[in-house]
């Protein structure tokens, strides 16, 4: 399959996932106290209230949505962002508690529809005021949270580059690993975004500190980064490639706020970030498949149950397209990603977008290869398909 048929192909499953879709209606979905059809978690009010609707579940797949706006300038995508983020932001700039939950009171992952918020910074007085919140509840040093724990101190360790604990709800890490490679992608492009924007040039050096401990710390000898580390050689010895990929789509969003910009903080940052993505990619394309896809577990051989895989596949697309275009990588990543976004539209775009891995935990065990796992539209998998579109159409 070509590009041009790609494009096309691609172009029209999202629309009717989204924007045509009469069934995911922001405003009916929440109102109603459903869920959208790509969150197979089923986030329903009387079963999570304090993520209803507030997670990166859907915040990847808005946040694409916006990422296709802002490539083709086309209305209806913003519109559709609006829509739902209108239905989580109360006109007083308070998040809608019954609904959204407040990120206040739980873990780092919900921080990623609010990188979404700072997208209409400046425009949306409400949505400063929510931001501006959720900003000091991450970097406060003198701020306690809903639960009594200052976050930037008890979750944010030295030891680990600085980088916050992936998850705090309850006030206890993960089960086993501390730092996860989703948490990077959760917590440093929005702190990235918010800190450029007021000018806090010691939270940007932090970030850009924490994007250089990962890249140098959690690397292992075969190229690729561990799921999950506590630092001192003690990782979560797996290569799975969505965390692998949001690791890649964080380097390419921390940079985004500081391209092109004169200052020398901002090309400390971009020559971090550039850095930082090289290493990945040259690490990660040695396992690219004849199909231009890639594993599940990355390093190893694909099979029944390590398939390869649509969420992370599109994340490396997504990641060095906006990479060359931020002129963080050579001009030469471009193919590898045009192959990697031609091979999802042939392999797996067949009456939905197939074999979107669920989840797996960073627990030290191999549960990433369970075939029941493997889904169909799921979020994680559909909303960097949708940001992976968006920088395939300014290419």
């Amino acid at each position: 399959m070509n590009i041009t048929e790609s494009i096309k192909k691609a172009g029209e499953y999202i629309d009717n996932l989204t924007v045509k879709s009469n069934v995911n209606v922001p405003e009916k979905i929440i109102k109603e106290g459903g869920f959208f059809s790509w969150d197979n978690e089923k986030r329903e009010i009387a079963r999570q209230p304090y993520l209803f609707q507030w997670s990166y579940y859907n915040g990847v797949v808005f946040e694409g949505l916006y990422d296709i706006y802002c490539a083709d300038g086309n209305e209806v995508y913003k519109d559709y962002v609006l829509s739902y983020l209108d239905e989580l932001v109360g006109g007083d700039g308070k998040l809608i508690f019954e609904r959204a939950g407040y990120v206040d009171y739980h873990g780092a992952d919900c921080y990623k529809t609010a990188a979404l918020l700072c997208r209409f910074a400046g425009q949306r007085p409400e949505f400063d005021s929510v931001l501006k919140e959720l900003y000091r509840d991450l970097t406060d040093h003198a701020h306690e949270n809903a639960d009594g724990n200052v976050i930037s101190q008890k979750f944010c360790d030295k030891g680990l580059g600085l980088n916050y604990w992936h998850s705090w709800r309850g006030g206890n890490p993960p089960k086993k690993y501390k730092l996860w490679l989703d948490g990077i992608y959760m917590l440093q492009p929005f702190l990235a975004r918010y800190a450029e924007r007021i000018g806090d040039s010691a939270q940007v050096e932090k970030i850009a500190g924490r994007i250089k401990w990962v890249c140098e710390n959690m690397q292992a000898p075969n190229g690729l980064y561990y799921h999950a580390t506590n630092g001192g050689g003690d990782n979560c010895n797996f290569f799975w490639l969505r965390a692998l990929g949001w690791y890649g789509m964080a380097i390419a969003d921390v940079a985004e706020p500081f391209a092109g910009k004169d200052d020398e903080l901002s090309k400390h940052v971009i020559k971090v970030c550039s850095a930082a993505l090289e290493r990945f990619a040259d690490g990660i394309l040695k396992y690219q498949l004849k199909n231009g896809m890639w594993c599940n577990l990355a390093d190893l051989p694909i099979t029944p149950t390590n398939r390869d895989e649509t969420s992370g596949t599109a994340m490396m697309v997504y990641c060095l397209l906006k990479g060359v275009r931020l002129g963080l990588l050579d001009s030469k990543y471009t193919q590898p990603a045009v192959k990697a976004f031609c091979g999802i539209c042939e392999n797996k775009l067949d009456g939905g977008l197939k074999d979107i891995y669920f989840k797996a935990s960073a627990n030290g065990t191999d549960n990433y290869q369970n075939p029941d796992d493997y889904l169909t539209d799921e979020g994680k998998g559909a909303g960097p398909f949708i940001m992976a579109y968006s920088e395939i159409i300014r290419l």
